[in-house]
């Protein structure tokens, strides 16, 4: 949290000054009409700060690439604003869309040209950390960077994703009146309004998402997260703002069970998520709504493997290399429990595809990943092994179109095909869609089938969800 609290450190300073030396305006109001219904006319940004001017994209490349976010990100809504007035709007806004656009074309992946604006965004949005209270126009550009992994790397740091989902989220509860935003009359600053309470859900949803899966605590408090209902206060709010909703609900129904130290070990039940779950069967039982039962199916997972873990944790003799017995505390139902879920997971991924023109954002590739590691865990227990590798290859491949596939996930493929012994895999995966051909690792290059540095010892541990989020895994 050091750096987050360097930043708002340097922001109230800056604040404290200019309010000395300029107006006798208090200080909270004058943050409050930067992002709120009031805003202020804005002058045009410094040309210096665009990505065209700067000789990075071409206008035509970054328009292109702009349609390419406007097709990735069509299944929220968190921006009034036309694509093409973010240039004079907001080059930050506008450099970010265009940065997360570019992973529609794999070509452009890690090129000079995504380096170049990785670089220009990034500085961008952290000198915008150092003003005194951010446009909701820069909160927005701090939201893409959360839900999308954009660096030109093709390693994973997705605790950077908590981290600035958080900070954006505290700059939203310091900069807005939760209260207001539902006392507006003008059409305009009705559109606003929902704008900020629709960009404020994804950033709950996201910064609950990254908590779950990395063990650190929501910078959101209780009172906040229950402002996000206030969007279906509007007359105008839909399907996919209440899919949102319905998200925020369950990631947070699921943090309070996984930061408590109740352990469900009976059966694979928790009347928690049922209750939750049936008072928004309406939502669930939508068609659009696979995003939302692709949530479902990831809380479910997570909390089997919690109680499996704890189950293996509890086990007499336990050491770093004892596996789970299936016979112990009825660890065997909560073993079937997780790899259904993880089919489950795999089979939406490959639905919402479609929704998201294949690029996912980073939780879902992590979730999406995360349940090939379960099924490689409980191979032996996989009912139908060809399905099971014909699907992952398949949901491999949609990663891999977003330039980025999880190296843990093809690892888990290969654990899965090992399983498996050379005659038995012909007939296993014929008529599969497989994408590539198993060769065992020969003496002389025993690694040469492996894209990572992951073990293939069948006996290690497996890595947890946290083990991923921050790449700590052996």
């Amino acid at each position: 949290m050091e750096p987050i609290l360097l930043i708002y450190y340097q922001t109230a300073q800056s604040s404290a000054e200019r309010t000395a030396r300029d107006a006798p305006m208090s200080l909270i109001q004058e943050i409050r009409e930067n992002i709120t219904l009031h805003r202020q006319p804005r002058q045009i940004q410094d040309l210096l700060e665009d990505v065209i001017v700067n000789g990075i994209v071409s206008e035509n490349t970054a328009f292109s690439l702009l349609k390419g976010f406007s097709k990735l990100s069509s299944r929220w809504l968190f921006l009034n604003t036309d694509l093409t007035d973010l240039r004079t709007k907001s080059p930050l806004l506008f450099g970010t869309c265009i940065l997360a656009g570019l992973h529609i074309t794999p070509s452009l992946h890690g090129s000079p040209t995504h380096h170049a604006l990785y670089r220009h965004v990034h500085g961008l949005l952290g000198r915008s950390q150092c003003a005194s209270a951010v446009s909701l126009d820069t909160i927005q550009a701090m939201l893409v960077c959360s839900m999308w992994d954009l660096r030109p790397t093709r390693d994973h740091d997705h605790g950077n994703s908590w981290l600035l989902s958080g900070t954006a989220a505290m700059q939203v509860m310091i900069t807005t009146s939760f209260g207001q935003l539902l006392q507006t009359r003008n059409i305009q600053e009705q559109a606003r309004a929902r704008e900020i309470l629709r960009t404020w859900n994804l950033i709950c949803l996201c910064q609950l998402q990254f908590s779950v899966g990395s063990g650190r605590p929501p910078v959101i408090s209780g009172q906040y997260f229950d402002q996000c209902a206030k969007i279906l206060e509007f007359p105008s709010y839909n399907s996919r703002d209440e899919l949102v909703l319905a998200g925020v609900y369950l990631y947070r129904k699921l943090w309070e069970l996984v930061s408590s130290n109740v352990i469900q070990k009976e059966v694979p039940a928790w009347p928690e998520i049922e209750q939750l779950c049936k008072s928004q069967e309406h939502i669930y039982n939508l068609d659009s709504s696979e995003p939302l039962r692709f949530a479902y199916s990831c809380t479910y997972l997570i909390l089997a493997r919690r109680t499996l873990q704890h189950i293996h944790e509890s086990q007499p003799g336990n050491s770093s290399s004892t596996r789970i017995r299936p016979e112990a505390d009825n660890a065997l139902a909560f073993i079937r429990f997780a790899i259904h879920h993880s089919n489950q997971i795999l089979v939406l991924f490959l639905s919402m595809s479609d929704l998201t023109t294949c690029i996912h954002p980073a939780y879902e590739n992590l979730l999406c990943s995360f349940a090939m590691v379960t099924l490689a865990e409980f191979v032996s227990h996989v009912v139908n092994i060809g399905e099971t590798i014909g699907l992952m290859e398949r949901a491999i491949s949609h990663i891999q179109r977003g330039g980025k596939a999880e190296p843990v996930s093809r690892w888990s493929l290969n654990v899965i095909k090992q399983h498996v012994n050379g005659s038995e895999l012909d007939s296993f995966i014929d008529g599969a869609d497989s994408t590539e051909t198993f060769a065992p690792p020969t003496a002389e290059n025993p690694r040469s089938w492996m894209e990572s540095d992951w073990s293939m010892n069948l006996e290690q541990e497996f890595p947890s969800l946290e083990d991923m989020f921050f790449g700590n895994a052996a």
